[in-house]
């Protein structure tokens, strides 16, 4: 058992990337098109070609994917190793072709 799964049952840290995944068998076109258009709202862009984009606590990667989307360099990391593997799932579904 992983450290990460231990602390989760004893109680110490909420498991996260349990309700990321189950979000993902709901992600669909709307909502990742919803969070580019937050991206592009909070940072007044229409897009982040060129830019560098660190998504620290990337939960299930919905914002990772969507600045990819919008042309940044990303970058993602998370503690939950659960989290790690949703953000990891749609880098894999949506850029496979970029996997070193």
């Amino acid at each position: 058992m992983s450290d990460a799964q231990h602390e989760i049952r004893q109680g110490i840290r909420f498991a996260f990337g349990d309700n990321w995944r189950a979000f993902l068998n709901t992600l669909d076109e709307d909502k990742i098109l919803e969070a580019e258009k937050s991206l592009q709202d909070m940072l007044q862009v229409q897009d982040l070609k060129g830019k560098t984009f660190l998504d620290a606590g990337c939960g299930s990667g919905l914002f990772s994917l969507a600045a990819r989307r919008l042309g940044a360099r990303v970058t993602s990391f998370d503690f939950d190793p659960a989290s790690v593997a949703c953000a990891e799932t749609l880098r894999q579904r949506y850029f496979a072709e970029t996997l070193e």
